[in-house]
């Protein structure tokens, strides 16, 4: 199974029949630096099914306004053909914003068959308000940590949450 890696807008999924809320946190690594002008920042990953609906939550230490990306993939969706899909959501991407430490983003799982689910959760991808431009680079130039990937030239925070989806 191939790792989503995207700079378009993220998503998050509802599904249906979720079992456990297990989370994936990481803190990104060492302390911000002002005097270096380098930052780190902290994601942390949930998931909770309510119905047919699959709520992707998470806590960060980024302001008010910066956007996370994310996408949803579930196994199907990468080893079976589009055409033979019992849903035409299991592969999604979107978009949250963070507001008050929290972001979130829920998916219909209606018809999603059992198997493993991946969330990918990315910061920055382009484009984001001045402000956090301004702090954390257009490009993630001043981001540092254990969880900054290089990704087409750019510097993104990427956290990864895996879980099985049971109907």
């Amino acid at each position: 199974m191939h790792r989503p890696r995207s700079l378009g807008p993220a998503l998050l999924a509802v599904l249906l029949g979720l079992g456990s809320t297990a989370g994936c946190s990481t803190s990104g690594g060492p302390a911000s630096d002002p005097a270096s002008g380098t930052e780190t920042v902290q994601l942390d990953i949930e998931h909770r099914s309510e119905w047919r609906q699959l709520w992707i939550e998470g806590s960060t230490d980024l302001p008010d306004g910066a956007f996370v990306d994310y996408q949803v993939a579930h196994e199907m969706g990468d080893t079976t053909p589009a055409a033979e899909w019992p849903a035409t959501n299991l592969l999604e991407s979107g978009r949250a914003t963070v507001t008050e430490g929290q972001f979130w983003t829920r998916i219909n799982t209606f018809n999603w068959p059992r198997g493993s689910v991946r969330v990918v959760v990315q910061f920055p991808v382009p484009p984001q308000p001045p402000e956090i431009d301004a702090r954390y680079g257009a490009f993630g130039e001043r981001l540092t940590g254990d969880n900054v990937v290089s990704l087409a030239g750019a510097k993104v925070v990427e956290v990864e949450h895996a879980f099985d989806h049971r109907r």
